[in-house]
């Protein structure tokens, strides 16, 4: 599966939750996500997951952790998986924005009473539950030679300063305003 595809299939199944859903768009995405995957052959699902693998080592930086870190009031290395999960949920657009500015972030919203980031995890499951359905083993999951690890490796970038009051509201001054002290 190759980077477009990816990514339509990511905004087409988003925009089938957002027309369906009840209560959560993410829940709702989780499922139109499925459902959609179920349809491909394995080499395509196959192919979604190393699409999302890519996605979330390009977004495993430190500048946009810091911005999850003000929006969230903190993040753990879960959480920022979660974060990234959830963000790659929302299509090539939002997340080519809020790379580009990860302050941007203020422009996205979550809900935190049904648990957004929690959901994105499942999300993010789909592509792996469809294939251990098909009885795929764990290591054939394994990331390949070009490919990257993504889950909790080194974010590129400088870390950020956790205590330095002065330092986020400067970097990320909408998502401070909107989202206040850590």
């Amino acid at each position: 599966m190759d980077t477009s595809t990816f990514w339509t299939l990511v905004e087409d199944t988003r925009a089938e939750a957002v027309e369906t859903a009840k209560d959560s768009v993410v829940a709702e995405h989780v499922a139109t996500l499925t459902a959609a995957l179920e349809e491909l052959s394995d080499d395509d699902v196959l192919g979604f997951y190393r699409q999302l693998m890519a996605a979330r080592a390009r977004a495993n930086r430190w500048d946009l952790w810091a911005a999850a870190h003000v929006a969230l009031g903190g993040a753990s290395d879960d959480t920022f998986l979660d974060f990234r999960n959830w963000l790659i949920s929302h299509g090539r657009d939002a997340y080519e924005r809020v790379l580009a500015d990860p302050d941007a972030l203020a422009d996205l919203e979550w809900d935190e009473d049904e648990d957004d980031f929690g959901c994105a995890e499942e999300w993010a499951y789909a592509p792996l539950e469809v294939l251990d359905d098909r009885g795929f083993a764990e290591e054939d999951l394994d990331p390949g030679p070009d490919e990257v690890d993504d889950q909790f490796g080194e974010p590129a970038g400088e870390p950020f300063p956790e205590d330095d009051d002065e330092w986020f509201p400067a970097r990320f001054p909408r998502l401070w305003a909107a989202y206040g002290q850590v």
